[in-house]
């Protein structure tokens, strides 16, 4: 499933290509940022809110107190905030009441293990493949044995990768388990979007998660 992250359009001066990419990807993912958990600023609460929309709608929030966001935010079919900042237990259940999908988010540096006490809690664990607040970055290669174990511990939970998406690291994730890739730069800046999207969906449809799995050593 390709995931499109807008963040980069707008950064890009490139928001004319909209309404093509989300004709043809299958979510949208939109990005919060508090200027302190990262360096970077993305979407507004009243951004998000007014972003219209027929396809699933995302929101990630990268914020050392996400609930000043999520009792504000309308109409979303996911939130997700990062395991990092503590109080995990009680975030989830404050998005849960609202009938919202929740989901974590791990940084580079976080163990897959510390998540796994919350998985029956959640929908969704999105690895960060990069570090957080910056679109563009390569695929860090740890990525692959935090998705191994993470597989491994639970069939159920959808596998979100986000940075550092292209043909071969959408193969290789897919390949590992994961389920839904996030894409920005890979698409605006390719010559033919269309095109593209075709290609990074057929990266996904090549994976084979069963053979991989016997062969690859989760501790490398």
């Amino acid at each position: 499933m390709l995931e499109f992250s807008p963040l980069c359009l707008e950064r890009l001066n490139l928001d004319k290509k909209l309404s093509q990419i989300l004709e043809n990807v299958d979510s949208v993912h939109l990005d919060i940022m508090d200027g302190k958990f990262v360096s970077n600023n993305a979407f507004s609460v009243d951004n998000i809110n007014n972003f219209s929309c027929e396809i699933p709608k995302h929101v990630h929030i990268m914020a050392y107190d996400p609930l000043l966001y999520i009792e504000s935010l309308k109409n979303v079919d996911s939130i997700s905030f990062h395991f990092e900042i503590g109080d995990t237990s009680r975030i989830i259940e404050f998005i849960k009441k609202r009938n919202i999908k929740v989901g974590l988010v791990i940084s580079p540096e976080t163990d897959i293990e510390k998540v796994y006490e919350y998985i029956p809690m959640i929908d969704r664990v999105i690895i960060m493949a990069v570090r957080p607040g910056f679109s563009g970055q390569k695929f860090l290669p740890e990525t692959s044995s935090k998705i191994i174990k993470l597989r491994k511990f639970s069939n159920n939970i959808e596998i979100v990768i986000d940075g550092g998406m292209n043909e071969n690291t959408i193969r290789e994730v897919r390949t590992l388990g994961a389920d839904t890739y996030i894409v920005c730069s890979v698409i605006v800046q390719s010559e033919d979007i269309i095109s593209k999207i075709n290609q990074l969906k057929n990266s996904s449809k090549s994976g084979s998660v069963n053979n991989f799995l016997l062969q690859k050593d989760v501790d490398r």
